[in-house]
């Protein structure tokens, strides 16, 4: 079994037994069909952005500047439909801009060596910097959209429901996207590039891999990903907020972590990822549930993101070990 297989079971047992304890704390409540709903829905902006993050990490980097370009896609999408573009061109046009402040970080990051911390946090100051000038620090709303076929469209991606069952469609979009990009990541020729560029860059090189474009696709996703929820957290609360989503990469990152991906490049996968956003999902919503306050979650949260990040380390240390005996 992989590391990032055996890093997957441990958390989904985690993710069991919190499921086991909230259900017998609070078993009407918790258990409740609507709650279990809530708990997706909340989910999704995180399930995406983490996914996304998910490539540079794995690729050896990070990226702190996703929450800002989100909140540039949701600006650009809803000020577009305002000024009448059609839904789809308006759409397309966010994402094409988030993909390209994913390229502008992989530029900087591959090409001018910056350390991707300090690329990533300039550039994420730039993006919100672009999002608040274009609407003077307001929000701007849907309600605004003077087509009314068209505000109703858009504002199916986040709020619609799917027939009957009550689960919205961003849920379904949420997981759909998260196995395509499982499946470029574990299965394609360029998801093994960007591992071994986080395993070993230099022997990455001399292999014949081209890092630089390598991490730049990383990057992109990354950027690709926050526009997608940008455009659905605009849709989801009705108007697109500059300063909105503010630390969300960081929570983002946390989910990762907690999930087994590795803080250090070349281990993890989505299925990782996908788990973590479930546990911090999951106790987030049981915490709430049982009375304890955001600010003892917080405290929580970060107990375990240290918790998690201490036990790879070990392992990393364990693995230099043996390695230094074999030879």
């Amino acid at each position: 079994m992989k590391t990032s297989q055996k890093r997957a079971l441990f958390s989904f047992i985690i993710l069991m037994a919190l499921f086991g304890v909230f259900s017998l704390l609070t078993p009407d409540l918790f258990l409740a069909p609507a709650n279990l709903r809530n708990i997706l829905q909340q989910l999704v902006i995180f399930v995406i952005i983490a996914c996304g993050l998910t490539f540079p990490i794995v690729g050896g980097g990070n990226d702190l500047s996703v929450g800002a370009s989100m909140a540039l896609a949701g600006i650009v999408v809803v000020a577009l439909l305002i000024a009448g573009t059609p839904l789809v061109i308006a759409i397309i046009i966010s994402l094409v801009i988030g993909i390209a402040t994913g390229i502008l970080n992989g530029f900087f990051i591959e090409f001018l060596g910056v350390v991707p911390f300090i690329a990533t946090l300039g550039t994420g100051w730039v993006f919100r910097g672009l999002a608040n000038s274009m609407v003077r620090g307001m929000p701007l709303y849907t309600r605004d959209i003077e087509n009314e076929t068209t505000r109703q469209a858009f504002d199916i991606i986040g709020n619609g429901r799917f027939g009957n069952s009550g689960i919205f469609y961003s849920v379904i979009i949420a997981m759909v996207y998260a196995i395509i990009l499982g499946i470029i990541l574990a299965k394609t020729r360029i998801g093994r590039q960007i591992y071994a560029c986080g395993s070993n860059l230099e022997a990455a090189k001399l292999s014949g891999i081209s890092a630089k474009k390598t991490r730049m696709f990383a990057y992109a996703v990354s950027g690709f990903s926050a526009a997608i929820c940008g455009v659905i957290m605009a849709s989801r609360i009705t108007s697109a907020q500059p300063n909105a989503m503010v630390g969300i990469e960081l929570e983002a990152i946390a989910m990762a972590v907690v999930g087994g991906v590795s803080i250090w490049g070349g281990e993890g996968s989505i299925l990782n990822t996908v788990i973590g956003a479930l546990i911090i999902g999951v106790l987030r919503n049981g915490l709430n549930l049982n009375g304890v306050d955001s600010f003892r979650q917080q405290v929580i949260i970060g107990l375990i993101l240290i918790f998690a990040v201490a036990l790879q380390t070990a392992r990393k240390k364990e693995i230099k070990l043996l390695r230094r005996k074999t030879s």
